[in-house]
């Protein structure tokens, strides 16, 4: 390696007279890979532009028609929103709070109804069908009853009976279900007075009824109902129609038996009164 100034001295004209006879060599070479060394060109000034090494100059005036593209630290990433259930899962619950209203509203309606013609009815001395348990009018059931048994019971519903009450899917069914077609009515086991008619969680629509003897029944599930709160009812009045509303897998009424504050098997309960399912 050379160390003086008279040794550079003399290598300096070695130094011209090699890179004057590979000259021709590397302009040759260049003429040939021509489309290559373009091609690396236009890689390195996009490469350029996105660095921050500010290869390519951004502060030129832009004016009409005129394109600059802008060098940024990190990939500009546009996402779209997710698309979610959530907002019609919302308006789903919107539209079941609107129609539970509409069915406490109707219900009420329909009770105010009923004492109309109950008082009508007790004014003219004429038999009221409404507070009578079916048997004492004569034989002449009212619209919506179905005859209750010798001992003042009705059966609730009409239909298969589905599952019973114990252990079931690793939880305790505190009541028995019975299926039906949607729409089918729904009929007070005994006589006694709403205590509950309205929403109820897991059961989407309820009614429960507090008997003479202190038990109450509960009716889940439903489609809708006619009773109110507060409201008397007979035995084998009809006070709604079965759904499948609330945790539910089919058209079907849920119908519960709660004796000094415990649920017993409601099969067993309607057994003791005379009643079978089939």
């Amino acid at each position: 390696m050379p160390k003086s100034q008279d040794e550079l001295r003399a290598v300096g004209p070695q130094v011209r007279d090699e890179v004057r006879r590979q000259t021709p060599v590397v302009k040759a070479w260049a003429q040939r890979h021509r489309g290559l060394l373009a091609g690396v060109t236009a890689v390195a000034v996009f490469v350029g532009a996105d660095s921050s090494l500010s290869l390519i100059p951004t502060d030129a005036p832009v004016g009409p028609g005129v394109a600059q593209r802008v060098p940024v630290a990190y990939p500009l990433q546009l996402q779209a929103p997710s698309t979610t259930a959530k907002r019609y899962l919302d308006a789903i619950n919107s539209g079941e709070k609107l129609r539970e209203q509409a069915v406490v509203a109707a219900a009420a309606r329909a009770t105010l109804e009923r004492a109309k013609a109950e008082a009508a009815a007790a004014v003219a001395g004429e038999t009221q069908p409404w507070i009578t348990s079916g048997t004492d009018s004569g034989g002449a059931l009212p619209p919506g009853f179905v005859l209750p048994g010798v001992g003042g019971f009705a059966l609730p519903a009409i239909g298969a009976f589905t599952s019973g009450f114990g252990a079931r899917w690793g939880t305790f069914h505190a009541g028995i279900d019975i299926a039906a077609p949607l729409g089918s009515p729904i009929y007070a086991v005994a006589a006694g007075t709403v205590v509950d008619a309205g929403p109820a969680q897991g059961f989407g629509l309820w009614v429960r009824i507090r008997h003479d003897d202190g038990t109450i029944s509960i009716y889940g599930h439903m489609y809708d109902f006619i009773v109110s709160k507060g409201e008397r009812v007979p035995a084998g009045m009809q006070i709604a129609r079965i759904g499948n509303r609330g945790d539910s897998t089919g058209p079907h009424l849920h119908f519960e038996i709660v004796v000094d504050g415990q649920h017993i098997d409601p099969q067993r309960w309607l057994a003791l009164h005379g009643l079978s399912l089939g």
